[in-house]
């Protein structure tokens, strides 16, 4: 009971309540709540400060360097057994070709030759051999047995190599120019030139070019088999003997070619026609003046055998329209016929068919070329008059004919 609005113990009415709990109160068993004040920067805040650390980390030197890129190493190379063998052929090729330009090694001295220093270091005299430096053909006297007995000849071995050597040019049908070449008479009315000058179309037609006979056509007499490099690649064209002021002189042929001695060509390279005007009047019909033969010297660097046929190896300048020409010692005697070149990276060399070769096949077709023999002894001065001109003691007065062999 409450009197005056006072409960029974005395505490206002307004506080107490059904079941004796203070009205609006808490329960006696709970914790006191509490209430945080609100901050909404503080996230914010922290990510900044994140943000800065980071920042300030990558200002370091040296945090932001790229690695270098890593390069993989190279997988072990095994050559095939077919490359292997690849290279030694190559490495073979290249001592062989070192082999032949050491050959080739001139050294001239005043009192002989020297070999290169070394313990095989000796000196060689020359023998059976022309004199180093040799004279300027065109002041080179011919000997008598560099010529037929029977048609002397007083000039220089470049007199003799103007008359004996001619320009071959075949033509079609139509006689337009086909292709030219080089030959060299061997006996009156009779030129020796390569089968590969003369070969082509059964239309065709060949022009012997020279001092001695003009333009003429020439019949082809014989041919080799073929003209493959290396094999007999003969032909021997006739022609009409010339009998002017100057007619032809046969060219005799040498012995065999040995190394170191002196050679010249003569031929009417390709690249010499073509800014030759005397050339370009020819082809126009105009037979003003005819060209001549293009000169070239060297040294034999080696002598081989070939398929067939021996070869002679010399540095003595030829080029296409050379094939067909003679290549002479220092006396006008014929040590082969110029055919083919052969052109590498590292280097080129020039061949020759051997002129025992070429002396078999003109044998085999009833021609007679004189073999001089003796070592070349060329004289210097004036020539002699034709008169004067002997035939060398110890050379027959005709040429031995060798039997005719296979080819």
């Amino acid at each position: 009971m409450s009197v005056n609005g006072e409960g029974t113990n005395g505490e206002p009415a307004d506080r107490q309540g059904q079941g004796g709990a203070p009205s609006g109160g808490r329960a006696p068993d709970q914790p006191p709540v509490v209430v945080m004040p609100h901050r909404p920067w503080v996230a914010p805040a922290i990510a900044c400060l994140v943000a800065a650390i980071v920042l300030l980390f990558l200002l370091i030197p040296g945090v932001l360097r790229y690695p270098a890129a890593l390069t993989p190493e190279p997988a072990a190379f095994t050559p095939s057994p077919s490359a292997q063998a690849e290279t030694n052929r190559a490495l073979e090729e290249r001592i062989a070709s070192l082999r032949r330009l050491a050959d080739a090694r001139v050294c001239v001295a005043p009192d002989g030759y020297h070999l290169p220093d070394g313990p095989a270091a000796a000196e060689v005299q020359p023998q059976d051999r022309a004199a180093l430096p040799a004279l300027p053909p065109d002041q080179t006297r011919v000997p008598p047995q560099s010529v037929p007995e029977n048609r002397p000849f007083a000039g220089s071995l470049l007199d003799l190599l103007d008359q004996a050597t001619v320009l071959v040019l075949q033509t079609n049908a139509a006689g337009e120019v086909q292709g030219s070449g080089t030959g060299f008479f061997v006996a009156p009315g009779r030129v020796l030139t390569n089968r590969h000058v003369t070969a082509g179309d059964a239309g065709r037609k060949i022009h012997v070019v020279s001092r001695a006979t003009g333009v003429a056509t020439a019949q082809i007499l014989a041919e080799s088999a073929d003209g493959e490099p290396g094999s007999p690649d003969f032909a021997l064209l006739g022609v009409p003997d010339g009998t002017g002021a100057n007619p032809p002189v046969p060219l005799s042929f040498a012995p065999p070619a040995e190394r170191l001695v002196n050679v010249i060509t003569a031929g009417y390279p390709g690249m010499v026609l073509d800014t030759d005007e005397r050339f370009q009047q020819l082809l126009r019909g105009e037979q003003t003046e005819l060209p001549t033969a293009a000169v070239t010297e060297g040294v034999v660097t080696a002598v081989q055998s070939g398929a067939g046929a021996g070869m002679v190896l010399h540095t003595a300048q030829i080029t296409p329209g050379n094939s067909g020409g003679p290549l002479v010692d220092r006396c006008g005697r014929v040590l082969g016929i110029n055919t083919f070149i052969q052109a590498r990276e590292e280097g080129r060399m020039n061949y020759a068919l051997a002129a025992a070769d070429a002396s078999r096949f003109l044998a085999a077709n009833n021609v007679t070329v004189r073999d001089a023999t003796g070592a070349c002894t060329p004289s210097s001065g004036t020539p002699a008059p034709a008169s004067a001109a002997t035939p060398a003691t110890g050379a027959p007065g005709a040429g031995r004919p060798a039997a005719p062999q296979p080819e």
